[in-house]
């Protein structure tokens, strides 16, 4: 079976970890701050903190934001469901927009629509590696004095107007989960262009201390003052080192990611029963997956997993989830919950594989033609 995901772990991640277990320091330590720092070289990051996951990135920027009992979130419902349940952990109440069909992001005019004095904050997701239009939301953003959370878990080295995600803006948050392009096993980062945000996450990602700021005296280290609610969700250095050795070939993996995309384009373009997805010219995605709307999709599934390819939804719209309060009028998402379908793409496909993927698609469509 030609895998839809798999993780990418460059052959010396092994001795690297090693290094560290016999270092004795497991903790965050060293490794965590020399991830983070080249990280910020690498796409331009201002500041950053390293957390253990994405999905404590966004519970830990909306704490930042004092988004609470009360307060509602106008977000994506098509996104893994963590995005969503984030809000729902500072008991505050998500308020789905409709999607574009194209992109499969939030559709910044329905966001306008969503708007209400309850309104605290806008939770975007820049799906399968594709930045969301960043210069509407931002407008959104200035006129109705809010602010933006970005799920950027898919979208590392991925560009907006020529710039890296997370190179600008105020909160955008970062995964290094087991098929992320990068991987250190799990763990997340918030990137921040605010120092006061970056000062006060510090201290939210580690039970509202900064560690930092400790008094050092003969009794050991503590803090004068906790005075924010913080959380257990710092990153270990075996994690980071996962991350950095990761880091030393992000290049590659993001260069065979998009040479793999290309070649879907070019050969699957004009293929009937399939429509590709239309990206703005000024993006550059990260293509983490690669999406396309399929006619009679549980039929393709089925004859593509009969013809061991491995395809997915993947994720699903999250108001089909009760959890959410139930399924609500969005048009968009409401077709591409009928037709959404995601092939294999990562950097350890071989060429022969990406052939037979696409062999086996234009075999069903010359079937169906």
């Amino acid at each position: 079976m030609i895998s839809l995901f798999a993780s990418f772990i460059p052959k010396e991640a092994g001795e690297e970890v090693k290094k560290v277990i016999e270092s004795g320091w497991i903790n965050t330590g060293p490794k965590e701050a020399l991830f983070r720092e080249r990280l910020n070289e690498k796409f331009d990051f201002r500041y950053s903190v390293a957390t253990n996951s994405c999905t404590s990135a966004l519970r830990a920027s909306l704490a930042l934001l004092k988004v609470g009992r009360g307060d509602e979130v106008v977000t994506t419902p098509w996104t893994m469901v963590a995005t969503n349940t984030a809000i729902l952990e500072q008991q505050a109440t998500p308020v789905f927009a409709d999607i574009e069909y194209d992109t499969l992001n939030i559709d910044p005019k329905s966001i306008t629509e969503k708007i209400t004095d309850k309104t605290k904050a806008i939770m975007c997701v820049h799906y399968a590696g594709c930045p969301c239009r960043l210069d509407e939301l931002r407008k959104i953003e200035r006129d109705y004095n809010l602010q933006i959370v970005e799920d950027s878990a898919q979208a590392l080295g991925a560009k907006y107007n020529g710039k890296y995600v997370g190179s600008t803006g105020e909160l955008i948050c970062f995964s290094f989960q087991a098929v992320k392009i990068i991987t250190s096993g799990d763990g997340g980062l918030i990137a921040t262009n605010k120092k006061s945000y970056y000062e006060e996450l510090k201290q939210r990602i580690w039970f509202g201390i900064d560690k930092d700021k400790r008094i050092d005296s003969p009794l050991g280290k503590f803090p004068t003052d906790i005075a924010v609610l913080g959380f257990k969700y710092t990153m270990n250095d075996i994690t980071a080192t996962l991350g950095l050795v990761g880091l030393d070939h992000f290049d590659e993996a993001l260069e065979k990611r998009k040479s793999i995309a290309k070649w879907y384009t070019e050969e699957l373009e004009n293929c009937p029963q399939i429509e590709l997805l239309h990206y703005p010219q000024n993006v550059e995605s990260s293509y983490w997956m690669f999406p396309m709307h399929v006619k009679n999709r549980l039929r393709f599934a089925k004859f593509m997993r009969e013809h061991d390819v491995e395809v997915s939804v993947h994720n699903w719209r999250n108001d089909r989830y009760s959890i959410f309060g139930g399924k609500q009028d969005l048009p968009n998402v409401e077709k591409v919950n009928d037709d959404i379908i995601h092939i294999p793409i990562h950097a350890n496909l071989t060429d022969e594989q990406v052939e037979t993927v696409i062999k086996t698609i234009k075999e069903w469509c010359k079937k169906r033609k």
